[in-house]
């Protein structure tokens, strides 16, 4: 049952992600590469899960949730230490409740606004191995803005509801840089003899989002939680 659910949630998280052409190209070389080229020093990783992401300093926002998707690297350094640079094509962010940029209060009612964001991310963490199962990472994180839309929810005079997007991306910096501080935990092999980690991440930005910040200014928050499944087979132990 344990398996079943696992596999139905890769399989989901894998066929949302696919929606995107970036990330479907990056499946693929997972999917083609990735055992080939798997070792004890370098290997690559599958990794898929949520963003918790809001933009601190605005007033009356809260927190949007999106799906994170995207590939990793582990480059063993030493018994200790390893180098994991990751691509993450699928990477959304934003607020919801937001004050708007573009105000449609003249023909929609009970207006809500929210941003939608999406970057790519590429983070270069360095990964401190405490244990056999618990590691640590932390490292820069360069981001870059690949979509920006202001989404306003409300109703009509008539009384349908509506979402009305408008295209943002001028109004947000094209470029970001935050910092991820990480804890990851190595889970018992559920697939075919290969691992999975399940990695708790969170985002401390250090640049601006906005580009006009006569609007607001914030560094923006991002609380990630992923499970990351490495192309590499875990050797059973010898029986005693």
């Amino acid at each position: 049952m344990i398996k079943k659910s696992l596999g139905y949630f890769l399989t989901v998280g894998m066929l949302c992600a696919l929606a995107n052409k970036a990330s479907a190209q990056a499946a693929l070389l997972a999917i083609i590469f990735g055992d080939k080229v798997a070792s004890e020093k370098f290997h690559m990783s599958m990794d898929v899960g949520l963003n918790f992401s809001s933009l601190p300093n605005l007033s009356d926002q809260s927190n949007k949730t999106g799906l994170y998707f995207g590939l990793g690297t582990y480059v063993k350094i030493n018994d200790k230490w390893a180098l994991t640079p990751e691509f993450k094509p699928v990477s959304p962010r934003g607020a919801k409740k937001v004050l708007p940029l573009t105000s449609y209060a003249q023909v929609v009612t009970e207006a809500e606004y929210s941003f939608a964001l999406n970057y790519i991310d590429v983070p270069v963490l360095a990964q401190y191995k405490i244990s056999e199962k618990l590691f640590v990472s932390a490292g820069p994180q360069f981001s870059f803005l690949t979509s920006a839309k202001q989404v306003t929810s409300g109703k009509l005079q008539q009384g349908n509801t509506v979402d009305i997007e408008e295209k943002m991306k001028s109004n947000f910096e094209s470029f970001y840089f935050s910092v991820p501080l990480e804890v990851g935990f190595r889970l018992s092999p559920v697939i075919k003899n290969k691992p999975m980690d399940l990695k708790v991440r969170y985002n401390i930005g250090v640049s601006e989002v906005f580009a006009n910040t006569a609007y607001g200014s914030s560094k923006g928050s991002t609380f990630q939680v992923f499970l990351s499944f490495p192309f590499i087979k875990t050797v059973p132990a010898p029986a005693k």
